[in-house]
């Protein structure tokens, strides 16, 4: 099968690819990734840093469905892209098109037959390369890190995520059992004390690696606009934000998600929105109801402008919390919790409490979990009972539809003894069955 491969920055992505073209599984025809040897670097391709040939105009018979589709999240991935921070909205469909002139001739002209994504998109241009393969009716495996180490979740459909119908096949994983309470830790919520520096702090450390070219890919009024956001936001954040709340009072919690990211641009759909969710939500909830919206520890100025908090004044429901107050202690006390797709939801289920989820999480198929739509109503939520028993058998049946390796190397220090040379086969096995078994 002609593939595209796309991954981030780990040898034993290539070399495991590789390792499948050399048994003939796959050839690998273009290659975009953070390494020399590929055809397009994924630095420079998120960037619109590549050369490109003159328009060629294909898929134009697909064009106004892919464009009604994607055009939003597209904006929304490419928002994190310093080049996009000053962008206008015509700017944007300017790059919208630049791009899906250019990949729809990277898949045509290629011949792709396969697209082998070692993460999920979620930066724009990735994304739209998605969507045009799903119309041209190009394979595709996606793989997202899963919280259990040396495992991967996959599907074949970017929709199916949080559903997993496309994992048809399983791996062996020894059984687990789940702790029956709310407090958990993740490595990447450890050491995060920059969303608590000064706006000045971040200007000069800005500067700085703008002067040095170290690491940055700002610009000077790229730097001062992010300390005008930052500006913005303290203001407001201390403006509006509660240190204490009252926990004996009836209330649903809702921590928001820093933004943006691929848990809300990419698994949110529509909800990438977080107010859109926190309106729908204080509709469905009694009058003598509130809503406990905690800050992310990590967000800054970007998507907390003035208009984020404006309109969050107008929810007369929600109470905007303080990013220090005790996210267990909320969650321990709400009647139910509700998220686009954090672990916040992951947590509760965990401790018997209920979750209502507006995206795509990891944990959706899991008892406990009811997915968000406008005619849930409280008593739906209320009446939603499940057992611990339950939960920890069908987290153990999820678990086994996800694959053996890593394809995020954040994830390798939660491995105990990894190295490259197990992760290789271990990745090249687990893709030959999925590419074998669910295509």
């Amino acid at each position: 099968m002609k593939t595209l491969v796309y991954g981030n920055h780990i040898k034993s992505q290539i070399a495991a690819a590789k390792a499948l073209e050399n048994e003939g599984i796959i050839k690998i025809v273009v290659l975009i990734m953070k390494d020399r040897g590929a055809d397009v670097n994924m630095g420079d391709f998120r960037r619109l840093n590549f050369r490109k040939n003159s328009y060629r105009g294909y898929n134009k018979d697909i064009y106004d469905d892919v464009f009604e589709e994607t055009i939003s999240t597209f904006l929304d991935m490419f928002s994190r892209i310093p080049l996009a921070h000053n962008l206008s909205y015509q700017e944007g469909v300017h790059v919208f098109n630049y791009y899906f002139d250019y990949l729809s001739a990277l898949l045509i002209e290629n011949q792709i037959e396969l697209l082998l994504f070692f993460t999920l998109p979620h930066f724009g241009s990735d994304y739209l390369l998605v969507v045009l393969a799903k119309y041209l009716g190009i394979d595709m495996v996606l793989m997202c890190q899963s919280l259990v180490p040396n495992r991967f979740f996959y599907v074949t459909n970017l929709e199916d995520f949080g559903t997993f119908h496309t994992a048809k096949m399983t791996f062996n994983a020894s059984y687990m059992t789940i702790p029956h309470e709310i407090k958990k830790t993740y490595f990447y919520m450890k050491n995060i004390p920059i969303a608590n520096r000064s706006c000045h702090y971040l200007l000069m450390n800005d500067l700085r690696k703008y002067i040095l070219k170290k690491r940055s890919r700002k610009t000077f009024w790229r730097c001062m606009k992010s300390y005008i956001e930052c500006l913005t936001f303290k203001k407001n954040y201390k403006k509006y934000k509660e240190n204490q709340v009252d926990l004996n009072k009836k209330y649903v919690y809702f921590p928001l998600h820093l933004q943006p990211e691929l848990t809300t641009s990419t698994l949110g759909g529509r909800y990438s929105d977080q107010l859109l969710a926190l309106e729908m939500l204080s509709s469905m909830i009694p009058d003598d109801w509130l809503i406990y919206v905690k800050e992310n520890p990590k967000q800054l100025g970007l998507c907390r402008g003035s208009f984020f908090f404006m309109r969050l004044e107008k929810i007369k429901k929600a109470v905007y919390i303080s990013k220090s107050f005790d996210t267990f202690a909320l969650t321990e006390s709400a009647q139910f919790v509700a998220t686009i797709t954090g672990s916040v939801g992951w947590e509760a289920i965990s401790s018997g409490k209920q979750t209502v989820v507006f995206g795509q999480a990891w944990y959706n198929s899991l008892p406990g979990v009811i997915k968000y739509n406008h005619r849930l109503n409280i008593e739906d939520v209320l009446s939603c009972k499940f057992s611990h028993d339950e939960l920890e058998q069908a987290y153990n049946e999820l678990i086994k539809k996800t694959a053996i390796g890593v394809v995020d190397s954040d994830y390798e220090i939660v491995c105990n003894g990894y190295n490259d040379v197990d992760n290789i086969q271990n990745l090249k096995e687990s893709l030959k069955k999925i590419i074998e078994n669910c295509l």
